[in-house]
Protein backbone atom coordinates (compact mmCIF):
# COMPACT_ATOMS: atom_id res chain seq x y z
CA UNK A 1 0.00 0.00 0.00
CA UNK A 2 1.15 3.46 -0.53
CA UNK A 3 3.22 5.07 2.12
CA UNK A 4 0.63 6.96 4.45
CA UNK A 5 1.34 10.30 6.30
CA UNK A 6 2.48 9.00 9.44
CA UNK A 7 5.07 6.69 7.47
CA UNK A 8 6.07 9.98 4.99
CA UNK A 9 6.84 12.05 8.37
CA UNK A 10 8.41 9.51 10.20
CA UNK A 11 10.81 8.65 6.73
CA UNK A 12 11.88 12.75 6.62
CA UNK A 13 12.45 12.61 10.23
CA UNK A 14 14.84 9.80 9.85
CA UNK A 15 16.25 11.99 6.49
CA UNK A 16 16.71 14.80 9.26
CA UNK A 17 18.48 12.75 11.53
CA UNK A 18 20.91 10.99 8.80
CA UNK A 19 22.16 14.42 7.85
CA UNK A 20 22.82 15.60 11.21
CA UNK A 21 25.08 12.56 11.46
CA UNK A 22 26.87 13.62 8.58
CA UNK A 23 27.07 17.40 9.68
CA UNK A 24 28.74 15.40 12.86
CA UNK A 25 31.21 13.62 10.86
CA UNK A 26 30.01 10.14 12.05
CA UNK A 27 28.96 9.30 8.43
CA UNK A 28 29.50 9.61 5.01
CA UNK A 29 27.53 8.04 2.65
CA UNK A 30 23.86 5.50 3.62
CA UNK A 31 25.61 2.64 4.51
CA UNK A 32 24.92 3.49 7.81
CA UNK A 33 26.00 0.31 9.86
CA UNK A 34 29.15 0.38 8.37
CA UNK A 35 29.71 3.74 8.48
CA UNK A 36 28.53 3.96 12.19
CA UNK A 37 30.98 1.40 12.84
CA UNK A 38 34.06 3.31 11.38
CA UNK A 39 33.41 6.38 13.75
CA UNK A 40 33.14 4.11 16.58
CA UNK A 41 36.24 2.26 15.61
CA UNK A 42 38.03 5.67 15.54
CA UNK A 43 37.48 6.82 18.71
CA UNK A 44 38.17 3.35 20.41
CA UNK A 45 41.50 3.15 18.45
CA UNK A 46 42.28 6.18 17.87
CA UNK A 47 42.67 6.24 14.08
CA UNK A 48 42.38 8.22 10.98
CA UNK A 49 39.13 7.55 8.71
CA UNK A 50 40.39 7.10 5.05
CA UNK A 51 39.19 8.55 2.19
CA UNK A 52 36.41 6.63 0.74
CA UNK A 53 38.23 5.32 -1.94
CA UNK A 54 40.49 3.66 -0.15
CA UNK A 55 39.06 -0.11 0.11
CA UNK A 56 40.71 -2.30 2.35
CA UNK A 57 42.13 0.29 4.90
CA UNK A 58 39.19 2.01 6.98
CA UNK A 59 41.53 4.21 9.30
CA UNK A 60 45.11 4.69 10.05
CA UNK A 61 46.43 5.21 13.15
CA UNK A 62 49.40 7.26 14.90
CA UNK A 63 52.03 4.81 14.00
CA UNK A 64 51.09 3.93 10.61
CA UNK A 65 48.80 0.93 12.00
CA UNK A 66 45.90 0.02 9.08
CA UNK A 67 42.64 -0.97 10.14
CA UNK A 68 39.61 -2.55 8.46
CA UNK A 69 36.32 -2.21 10.13
CA UNK A 70 32.91 -4.45 9.56
CA UNK A 71 30.01 -3.41 11.37
CA UNK A 72 27.04 -5.46 12.09
CA UNK A 73 23.69 -5.24 13.98
CA UNK A 74 22.64 -8.38 16.36
CA UNK A 75 19.51 -9.29 18.84
CA UNK A 76 21.54 -11.80 20.50
CA UNK A 77 24.76 -12.69 21.69
CA UNK A 78 25.94 -14.66 18.38
CA UNK A 79 29.25 -13.36 16.59
CA UNK A 80 28.71 -15.47 13.74
CA UNK A 81 29.94 -12.83 10.58
CA UNK A 82 30.96 -14.21 7.02
CA UNK A 83 33.56 -11.67 5.79
CA UNK A 84 34.47 -12.15 2.01
CA UNK A 85 37.27 -9.88 0.21
CA UNK A 86 39.51 -9.79 2.88
CA UNK A 87 42.67 -8.43 2.15
CA UNK A 88 45.09 -9.11 5.06
CA UNK A 89 48.08 -8.05 3.46
CA UNK A 90 47.01 -4.63 3.20
CA UNK A 91 45.62 -4.66 6.88
CA UNK A 92 47.31 -5.17 10.26
CA UNK A 93 44.25 -5.29 12.08
CA UNK A 94 40.20 -6.23 11.46
CA UNK A 95 37.95 -4.78 13.80
CA UNK A 96 34.38 -5.46 14.55
CA UNK A 97 31.84 -3.23 16.12
CA UNK A 98 28.66 -5.21 17.06
CA UNK A 99 25.55 -3.01 17.38
CA UNK A 100 22.14 -3.92 19.67
CA UNK A 101 18.98 -2.72 17.23
CA UNK A 102 19.55 0.89 18.25
CA UNK A 103 23.07 1.20 17.35
CA UNK A 104 24.18 1.31 20.94
CA UNK A 105 27.82 -0.62 20.90
CA UNK A 106 27.71 -3.75 22.25
CA UNK A 107 31.01 -5.65 21.51
CA UNK A 108 34.17 -4.96 19.62
CA UNK A 109 36.77 -7.67 18.76
CA UNK A 110 40.11 -6.62 17.24
CA UNK A 111 41.91 -9.38 15.42
CA UNK A 112 45.60 -9.33 14.02
CA UNK A 113 45.58 -9.58 10.45
CA UNK A 114 48.09 -12.70 11.46
CA UNK A 115 45.43 -14.61 12.83
CA UNK A 116 43.54 -14.22 9.61
CA UNK A 117 42.75 -16.96 6.48
CA UNK A 118 43.32 -14.88 2.79
CA UNK A 119 40.09 -13.86 1.36
CA UNK A 120 37.20 -14.77 3.49
CA UNK A 121 36.61 -15.84 6.72
CA UNK A 122 33.84 -16.70 9.31
CA UNK A 123 33.75 -15.30 12.21
CA UNK A 124 32.15 -17.34 14.97
CA UNK A 125 33.19 -18.37 18.49
CA UNK A 126 34.42 -21.65 17.17
CA UNK A 127 37.03 -19.32 15.21
CA UNK A 128 37.70 -16.96 18.06
CA UNK A 129 38.30 -19.59 20.37
CA UNK A 130 41.37 -20.93 17.85
CA UNK A 131 43.35 -17.51 17.69
CA UNK A 132 43.93 -14.30 19.97
CA UNK A 133 42.05 -11.69 19.86
CA UNK A 134 40.99 -8.55 21.83
CA UNK A 135 37.50 -8.08 22.86
CA UNK A 136 35.93 -4.56 23.98
CA UNK A 137 32.80 -4.78 26.23
CA UNK A 138 30.34 -1.95 25.01
CA UNK A 139 30.05 -0.77 28.51
CA UNK A 140 33.81 0.25 27.94
CA UNK A 141 33.05 2.26 24.94
CA UNK A 142 33.27 6.14 25.18
CA UNK A 143 31.72 8.37 22.65
CA UNK A 144 31.19 12.20 23.38
CA UNK A 145 27.77 12.03 24.77
CA UNK A 146 26.12 14.77 22.05
CA UNK A 147 27.32 12.03 19.66
CA UNK A 148 25.96 9.57 21.25
CA UNK A 149 22.80 11.01 21.79
CA UNK A 150 22.22 11.28 18.54
CA UNK A 151 23.64 7.63 17.12
CA UNK A 152 20.91 6.83 19.79
CA UNK A 153 18.06 8.69 18.51
CA UNK A 154 18.72 7.59 14.53
CA UNK A 155 19.14 4.15 16.32
CA UNK A 156 15.70 4.29 17.40
CA UNK A 157 13.83 6.08 13.99
CA UNK A 158 15.60 2.79 12.07
CA UNK A 159 13.89 0.25 14.71
CA UNK A 160 10.08 2.41 14.34
CA UNK A 161 11.00 1.73 10.44
CA UNK A 162 11.16 -1.55 10.88
CA UNK A 163 8.09 -1.61 12.90
CA UNK A 164 6.10 -0.15 10.89
CA UNK A 165 7.31 -2.49 7.97
CA UNK A 166 9.03 0.36 5.65
CA UNK A 167 11.90 -1.70 5.67
CA UNK A 168 12.68 -5.27 6.23
CA UNK A 169 16.33 -5.00 6.90
CA UNK A 170 19.27 -2.50 7.57
CA UNK A 171 19.35 -1.72 3.82
CA UNK A 172 16.88 1.25 3.77
CA UNK A 173 17.90 2.41 0.49
CA UNK A 174 17.43 -1.07 -1.29
CA UNK A 175 14.59 -2.02 0.67
CA UNK A 176 12.54 1.16 -0.15
CA UNK A 177 13.52 0.81 -3.56
CA UNK A 178 12.07 -3.11 -3.79
CA UNK A 179 8.83 -1.69 -2.19
CA UNK A 180 7.94 1.34 -4.65
CA UNK A 181 9.49 -0.93 -7.63
CA UNK A 182 6.99 -3.84 -6.76
CA UNK A 183 3.93 -1.31 -5.88
CA UNK A 184 4.20 0.17 -9.24
CA UNK A 185 5.24 -3.18 -11.41
CA UNK A 186 2.85 -5.52 -9.51
CA UNK A 187 5.88 -7.49 -8.45
CA UNK A 188 6.48 -9.70 -5.64
CA UNK A 189 9.53 -9.50 -3.84
CA UNK A 190 11.77 -12.54 -3.42
CA UNK A 191 12.05 -14.01 -0.16
CA UNK A 192 14.95 -16.11 -0.76
CA UNK A 193 18.23 -14.43 -0.04
CA UNK A 194 20.47 -17.01 -1.49
CA UNK A 195 19.02 -16.36 -5.48
CA UNK A 196 21.46 -13.25 -5.88
CA UNK A 197 20.64 -10.75 -8.41
CA UNK A 198 16.84 -11.83 -8.08
CA UNK A 199 14.62 -9.34 -5.98
CA UNK A 200 11.03 -9.69 -7.77
CA UNK A 201 8.92 -11.56 -9.89
CA UNK A 202 6.34 -10.97 -11.83
CA UNK A 203 2.88 -12.60 -12.46
CA UNK A 204 4.80 -14.59 -15.28
CA UNK A 205 7.73 -15.68 -13.28
CA UNK A 206 9.74 -13.25 -15.61
CA UNK A 207 12.84 -11.92 -12.50
CA UNK A 208 13.91 -8.56 -12.06
CA UNK A 209 16.97 -7.12 -10.40
CA UNK A 210 16.07 -3.63 -8.87
CA UNK A 211 18.74 -1.01 -8.44
CA UNK A 212 18.03 1.82 -5.96
CA UNK A 213 20.18 5.11 -5.61
CA UNK A 214 19.41 8.31 -3.30
CA UNK A 215 20.09 10.90 -5.41
CA UNK A 216 19.83 14.71 -4.41
CA UNK A 217 22.24 17.78 -4.16
CA UNK A 218 23.82 18.42 -1.00
CA UNK A 219 27.46 18.17 0.31
CA UNK A 220 26.68 14.48 0.51
CA UNK A 221 25.67 14.17 -3.41
CA UNK A 222 28.04 16.41 -5.27
CA UNK A 223 28.53 14.95 -8.46
CA UNK A 224 26.80 13.14 -11.44
CA UNK A 225 28.99 9.94 -11.01
CA UNK A 226 26.48 7.38 -9.37
CA UNK A 227 26.97 3.59 -10.53
CA UNK A 228 25.05 0.59 -10.78
CA UNK A 229 27.35 -1.91 -9.73
CA UNK A 230 27.97 -5.82 -10.60
CA UNK A 231 25.07 -6.68 -13.17
CA UNK A 232 27.10 -9.22 -15.39
CA UNK A 233 26.18 -12.77 -15.08
CA UNK A 234 22.43 -12.05 -13.63
CA UNK A 235 19.49 -14.29 -14.65
CA UNK A 236 17.19 -11.64 -14.08
CA UNK A 237 15.42 -10.37 -17.69
CA UNK A 238 15.04 -6.72 -16.33
CA UNK A 239 16.56 -4.32 -14.06
CA UNK A 240 14.67 -1.62 -12.16
CA UNK A 241 16.46 1.69 -11.75
CA UNK A 242 14.86 3.53 -8.41
CA UNK A 243 15.50 7.24 -7.56
CA UNK A 244 15.12 8.06 -3.82
CA UNK A 245 15.18 11.61 -2.82
CA UNK A 246 16.89 13.43 0.28
CA UNK A 247 13.34 12.09 2.33
CA UNK A 248 13.63 8.53 1.02
CA UNK A 249 10.84 9.11 -1.73
CA UNK A 250 10.37 7.94 -5.13
CA UNK A 251 12.17 10.42 -7.19
CA UNK A 252 11.87 8.77 -10.63
CA UNK A 253 11.61 4.84 -12.02
CA UNK A 254 12.95 3.01 -14.74
CA UNK A 255 12.04 -0.56 -16.26
CA UNK A 256 15.35 -1.87 -18.56
CA UNK A 257 16.17 -4.55 -21.00
CA UNK A 258 18.71 -6.27 -19.17
CA UNK A 259 20.49 -7.39 -22.28
CA UNK A 260 20.67 -4.26 -23.32
CA UNK A 261 22.51 -2.74 -20.17
CA UNK A 262 26.51 -1.06 -21.36
CA UNK A 263 29.12 -1.66 -18.81
CA UNK A 264 27.19 -4.24 -16.96
CA UNK A 265 30.09 -4.24 -14.43
CA UNK A 266 29.74 -0.57 -13.38
CA UNK A 267 26.96 0.52 -15.31
CA UNK A 268 26.46 4.64 -14.55
CA UNK A 269 23.14 5.57 -13.33
CA UNK A 270 22.30 7.73 -16.58
CA UNK A 271 22.07 4.48 -18.51
CA UNK A 272 18.49 5.33 -18.25
CA UNK A 273 18.60 8.49 -20.62
CA UNK A 274 20.73 6.26 -23.20
CA UNK A 275 19.82 2.45 -23.20
CA UNK A 276 17.44 0.68 -26.09
CA UNK A 277 14.02 -0.16 -24.47
CA UNK A 278 14.34 1.85 -21.28
CA UNK A 279 10.71 2.43 -20.49
CA UNK A 280 9.64 4.98 -17.66
CA UNK A 281 7.31 3.82 -15.06
CA UNK A 282 7.78 7.30 -12.27
CA UNK A 283 8.27 10.66 -13.77
CA UNK A 284 12.06 11.67 -12.72
CA UNK A 285 12.04 14.47 -10.46
CA UNK A 286 16.01 14.96 -11.08
CA UNK A 287 17.09 17.40 -13.83
CA UNK A 288 19.84 15.17 -15.10
CA UNK A 289 17.56 11.56 -15.41
CA UNK A 290 14.84 11.98 -17.93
Amino acid sequence: MPLNKKKKQLLNDFANQSDKLFDLGIIRTDSFTGEIGEYVASEVFKFRKTDRVTRAVDGIDTKGKTYQVKAKVIESDKVNYGIGNLDIESIDYLVIVYFTPNYETKRIIQIKSTQLPKGKVGISNKFLNSITYNSIDGSEVKLPASKQKEIKKFGELYCLLQSEEIIRSRRIVGDLGEYYASQELNLTLNENKNEKGVDAYDKKGIKYEIKTRRVYESGRRTGKSRRLNNLVGKDSKYLVVVALDRSFRCAGMWLIPMANVHNPKSAHLQIVNTTPGTKRIVKSRISWLN
